[in-house]
């Protein structure tokens, strides 16, 4: 089959945001599930009475069929579900995917809401700045989208602060403990990698410090990970340092709180074995990066390891850079500017993987 030609490609390409504006609909009007169920192909009225069956309504007013039937087309468009010569939907492997694993939902939600908004806004916050980049983590795309829309008080906001301000980090934790997919866990990556943590572990007790800290670990999914595989590690032997006032306690972890983004906040927990950052210095700017390393390599021992679990900064995460870039200023990056964030911190690079897909790792240690 020949490659489409330059022009179809491209009105493909910038035409999708529309579309991807129609994912919360599907999302909200549980259009994947009810396709799923179905288990056949259905044209949009057919879906629509399985959705009034399932939810016991029988009022159209709440939900049309128009609707339903250009949010499945939107998404026949996306390739999220199929459509059939007759106009019928299908399912496919990504919808199936998208009901068998309900925090790719979470996410999609995520991603088709406070992105798509943000991008909309990334050229005109720049010409309101005469082009001044790259953004601070407060005055990014997002901030200047709510302040367009009137919305003074969240326009001083934190992204995340802004999420939840609308009701939408429940959300977000929901996808941040299975992400878009859970391909492997963490000691399962590693040592694909060729990266022995046991030694790591041992030193940590033998010294009787903390074996691992996981810096922003949400609920704790990482850490129990490792648990699981090192039956060694205590509830003792594990921190997740949150400032979710949501997350109360985790069973199996210990539970720690802290603000990093305060600037006058050091880490409270020192020579520990293992420091975790996972997916947050994406979601920062390179000065904020290079504070919070500051802070972990003043917290650290000759033998503390930190680990840096981020995408690789290729062609294949160009979208995700983008995104981190028009909500939180952040950005992916490469071999060379970790080296550079590093050398900041008075930390060196003693180890890193860059795969081409999902996750990579990249150690660093105290000079």
């Amino acid at each position: 089959m020949s490659a489409p030609l330059p022009g179809i490609q491209l009105a493909k390409t910038v035409t999708a945001a529309a579309a991807l504006g129609f994912v919360p609909v599907a999302i909200r009007f549980r259009l994947f599930d009810i396709l799923v169920a179905m288990a056949h192909p259905a044209r949009g009225e057919e879906v629509l009475v399985a959705y009034q069956q399932t939810m016991g309504v029988d009022d159209e007013s709440i939900l049309c069929a128009q609707l339903v039937d250009d949010a499945l087309y939107a998404m026949a468009g996306l390739g999220l579900v199929d459509m059939t010569d007759d106009g019928a939907y299908s399912t496919n492997e990504i919808t199936k995917h998208l009901v068998q694993t309900p925090s790719a939902q979470h996410g999609a939600l995520h991603f088709t809401t406070e992105a798509l908004l943000a991008g909309a806004f990334l050229l005109r916050r720049l010409e309101s700045d005469n082009f001044r980049y790259p953004f601070p983590e407060l005055r990014t795309p997002m901030q200047y989208a709510h302040k367009m829309m009137g919305k003074d008080e969240l326009a001083q906001k934190h992204t995340y602060s802004i999420m939840a301000a609308e009701g939408r980090m429940d959300s977000f934790n929901k996808f941040m403990e299975g992400k878009f997919m859970k391909a492997t866990t963490a000691p399962e990556r590693l040592a694909r990698f060729g990266y022995d943590i046991e030694p790591i572990l041992r030193d940590a007790k033998s010294r009787r410090v903390i074996a691992m800290v996981d810096i922003g670990g949400g609920r704790g999914e990482m850490m129990l990970e490792f648990k699981r595989v090192f039956s060694v590690l205590l509830a003792e032997d594990l921190v997740v340092q949150e400032f979710n006032h949501e997350i109360h306690e985790i069973e199996g972890l210990t539970l720690s709180t802290w603000n990093y983004k305060d600037v006058n906040s050091e880490q409270p927990i020192h020579g520990a074995g293992v420091y975790h950052l996972a997916h947050i210095l994406h979601n920062l700017p390179d000065l904020d990066a290079a504070c919070l390393l500051q802070k972990i390599s003043q917290a650290m021992h000759s033998q503390s390891r930190l680990l840096i679990h981020e995408f690789t900064k290729n062609v294949n995460n160009a979208k995700m850079h983008a995104t981190m870039i028009a909500l939180f200023g952040g950005r992916e990056r490469t071999a060379t500017e970790w080296r550079q964030l590093a050398a900041l911190a008075g930390l060196k690079v003693t180890f890193e993987a860059y795969p081409e897909a999902g996750e990579g790792l990249v150690e660093m240690r105290k000079l």
